[in-house]
């Protein structure tokens, strides 16, 4: 009839490349199940992200005349080897997968490699904190949600009894 309104037409979802940002905690090995499960389903691209920040190491290293710099300097290089040997491991669990290991903010740094690799979504884990942890923590997933432009499935960490 004239005058009916048609429906909008639906938008075709394509996932090609899926990033899924790890910390290496227990909630992130329950994403990456879940990273595995939408990477093979939609035969989209894999990439595992991690980010370290090493924010507080970075303001010990101003100065220069702390006796305590070789063990700080010594402490980043065992978290930065440790964050390389993780990535190694999940390289060859998903030998198709391209793996990303980058300094800064947690933050902003998921939502910047999401743009430079072209993701079409985010799978990436939660901790369900809340209260005071959370006030002090902050959400990185949280964060991400909100100031991500593509869609973000949020995984929530199995909790065991």
């Amino acid at each position: 009839m004239a005058g009916e309104q048609q429906p909008a037409a639906t938008p075709e979802v394509r996932v090609r490349r899926i990033l899924f940002p790890t910390d290496f905690s227990p909630g992130a090995e329950t994403a990456a199940r879940w990273a595995e499960v939408m990477h093979r389903t939609f035969g989209a691209e894999l990439v595992v992200l991690h980010v370290l920040d090493l924010s507080l190491a970075g303001l010990a290293g101003l100065s220069t005349q702390v006796a305590m710099m070789p063990a700080v300097d010594e402490l980043v290089e065992r978290v930065r080897a440790e964050a390389a040997e993780e990535m190694a491991r999940l390289q060859a669990r998903f030998p198709q997968a391209q793996t990303v290991l980058r300094e800064g903010s947690t933050r902003p740094t998921i939502l910047q490699v999401a743009e430079e690799v072209g993701a079409d979504l985010i799978v990436m884990g939660t901790h369900g904190r809340t209260g005071l942890a959370r006030v002090l923590l902050g959400s990185v997933a949280e964060y991400v949600v909100r100031h991500s432009r593509i869609p973000v499935l949020t995984i929530r960490e199995v909790e065991t009894e």
